[in-house]
């Protein structure tokens, strides 16, 4: 008789067994969602506007930035971050110091480029564009307000298209006034939910800017709308050219939000509110542009509870600093030019 006797597996050692445990375990990989980077705003001569000046969101209203440098006693549970350069501390947990009776407000602006638009209340910089004898805002307003809206309410959003404002918010006036008329009120240059220095267009200033666009564009056949938009965020059409941005104006097609709180339009529109009232004390006037529409029109009136964007003009009697105009004339003709 044969027996077969089977051989007992090799024995392995504690520390073998955890090396292949380790080996063998699967790890679960947790994937973040990204918000995405702010789409850099391309201008007329083919530059970039940083990303990093894009992303100027507001401080938030429960929290404030303190320098470690500010010698202010908070709790350890208080502290939300901390870094080499800063520390965020929750408003409610701040300590009175020997030194001070009340928390320092954040500073901004300190280190804001010269050439730009900083806003002392949040930090948000912005554009500025000089056309004839007007300087704008290049950008649409990003103030938080009572009252305004990011699309669809994200704030990325708010980041490329700037705020949509009801129009009282976007006057800084009581919501009382939404159905009543302000004429008694609207101050001749209004500054609105606009920063310091710089006012709420009026019907006039847009008429201003759009005669000055037709009598010193080298391309008599481009129409205001045009000369306008950005190529970037309108929807394509195949009866009207793309937006040129001739003079630098900038704007984008960034939607509205109506009475009812719906948000539309996104790549198709662009409305602005200005310091003026229609014959209904219920209604506003608004300027529009149109993806499918060539021209920049301001014969428009809507419920002061719809919700648009605003560009702010630089007031009149403001320090001006010398400076260079887009000159539409260094630009060469295109070879087939719109027919009227």
């Amino acid at each position: 008789m044969v027996s077969c006797e089977q051989n007992e597996p090799a024995k392995q050692s504690v520390a073998q067994l955890q090396t292949a445990a380790t080996e063998n375990k699967t790890e679960k990989k947790v994937v973040k969602r990204e918000i995405p980077s702010p789409v850099p705003l391309v201008y007329r001569d083919e530059s970039a506007f940083h990303p990093a000046l894009a992303d100027t969101a507001a401080a938030s209203q429960d929290s404030v930035v303190v320098p470690e440098s500010l010698e202010t006693v908070a709790t350890s549970s208080s502290i939300e971050s901390s870094s080499s350069e800063k520390v965020v501390v929750k408003k409610s947990s701040l300590v009175e110091s020997s030194s001070s009776s009340a928390p320092r407000a954040p500073v901004f602006c300190e280190n804001a480029p010269e050439e730009m638009l900083c806003d002392k209340r949040d930090g948000h910089l912005y554009r500025l564009v000089h056309i004839g004898n007007q300087i704008w805002m290049g950008q649409n307003l990003n103030y938080a307000t009572h009252g305004s809206y990011c699309y669809e309410d994200k704030h990325e959003n708010c980041k490329v298209f700037g705020r949509l404002y009801t129009w009282t918010s976007a006057m800084a006036l009581d919501k009382s006034y939404a159905t009543a008329s302000a004429a008694g009120v609207i101050e001749k240059e209004h500054r609105g939910a606009c920063p310091e220095g710089f006012h709420m267009p009026k019907d006039a200033d847009f008429n201003t800017l759009v005669s000055y666009m037709k009598n010193n564009n080298r391309f008599p056949n481009e129409r205001s709308g045009t000369a306008l938009k950005m190529a970037f965020s309108w929807k394509y059409s195949e009866e009207w050219p793309a937006g040129t941005d001739r003079f630098g104006f900038g704007a984008m097609a960034s939607g509205f939000r109506n009475a009812q709180g719906v948000f539309r339009e996104l790549g198709h529109d662009a409305d602005f509110w200005v310091a003026d009232e229609s014959n209904n004390p219920s209604h506003a006037p608004y300027w529009n542009l149109y993806y499918d529409n060539d021209e920049f029109l301001g014969d428009y009136s809507k419920k002061k509870t719809y919700a648009y964007s605003v560009r702010c003009l630089k007031n009149k009697d403001a320090d001006d600093k010398p400076h260079t105009e887009p000159n539409p004339e260094a630009e060469k003709a295109p070879e087939d030019s719109t027919a009227e």
